[in-house]
């Protein structure tokens, strides 16, 4: 009975599984911009808009043409001024970040689920190479404030039951250490 039931279910998750991991969910693109890019524009949509500093969102990009037969990266200038690598794409560490297909929007290039680290005024440095030769755009966008309280103010908040918690096993422990002492001197 244990193994029709184990070879019921097994079937089961073999037949379903490859169909609901097939099934991509639909992008939400709430905001676009448009840069010029050589003769063209280069098309930049947003799935939350306005941006905020560390709050997560998709980014795509897409040439006018498509991204047919072109290459590309991208670099992530900070209000800083320095370059910064984001989301998975930019796990290498390299402020030139190649440009990939958007997992849910395959018909352009994208970074998946990303937050801009820092509020301020940000830059994206575009080179493609394509079939009319290296083509470059800079799209400026600016990260609002981080939603919520400020991190300090979270982060003692999220501590508060941790170091009662603390105080109260300390407690504990001090007790039982008096106890067995007081019992081995007897």
């Amino acid at each position: 009975m244990r193994l029709a039931v184990a070879v019921a279910v097994a079937a089961v998750l073999i037949v379903t599984a490859p169909a609901a991991s097939a099934q991509v969910t639909p992008l939400t693109v709430v905001h676009s911009e448009r840069v010029p890019f050589g003769d063209g524009t280069l098309t930049a949509s947003f799935t939350d808009w306005p941006i905020r500093a560390g709050r997560s969102l998709d980014f795509t990009f897409e040439p006018s043409g498509g991204i047919e037969g072109r290459t590309g990266t991208v670099r992530a200038i900070a209000p800083s001024g320095q370059p910064r690598a984001l989301g998975i794409v930019g796990l290498d560490g390299e402020p030139d970040m190649k440009l990939r297909r958007h997992p849910q929007a395959r018909h352009a290039w994208g970074l998946d689920v990303v937050a801009l680290p820092e509020e301020g005024r940000w830059r994206f440095e575009f080179t493609v190479h394509g079939p009319s030769g290296v083509t470059t755009a800079t799209l400026p966008i600016t990260a609002g404030p981080a939603p919520g309280p400020p991190m300090a103010l979270s982060w003692t908040v999220g501590m508060i039951p941790w170091a009662a918690a603390l105080l109260v096993l300390a407690r504990r422990w001090t007790r039982a250490r008096k106890q067995a002492v007081l019992a081995w001197s007897d």
